[in-house]
């Protein structure tokens, strides 16, 4: 696979792990949200962990967490960003639709009044557009 296919498909699971992250943290907060129930027993022959202890790592993890996710974010605009580089709108438009939006093909044809061979003719010539970028870029 060549290096915009690559960059295209790394887009398009993007969201997927960004979402991952979201719902880690939404985890890490509702756990921190919650009545404590920590106690500060020593278990058998290990240390006491006191309360606080367990929060300050709930909440270093959270920003360790929050830190990633803003880098996977990061990724995806400069992803988007290179999409932006392509001469040809329709190029452009064509690959933010297919892997930032992810619409179906149809409704991608539909919206911009293409038939199917010409969404995957243009779609070609984008990649191929795309991967002249990423050679220059190198």
């Amino acid at each position: 696979m060549n290096k915009a296919k690559e960059l295209l498909t790394e887009l398009q699971n993007l969201d997927m792990d960004i979402q991952s992250r979201i719902d880690e943290i939404n985890e890490l907060e509702a756990g921190l949200l919650s009545s404590p129930k920590w106690t500060a027993d020593k278990v058998k022959g290990g240390q006491a962990r006191k309360v606080d202890d367990v929060y300050t790592q709930l909440i270093v993890m959270k920003e360790a967490i929050e830190q990633d996710t803003n880098e996977v974010i990061n990724r995806k605009l400069e992803l988007g960003r290179l999409i932006n580089k392509l001469r040809n709108p329709k190029h452009r438009t064509i690959l933010r639709l297919t892997y930032i939006n992810k619409i179906y093909v149809d409704d991608i044809c539909d919206k911009m009044a293409i038939s199917k061979s010409s969404y995957y003719n243009m779609r070609k010539l984008a990649i191929e557009e795309l991967s002249l970028i990423l050679e220059h870029l190198e």
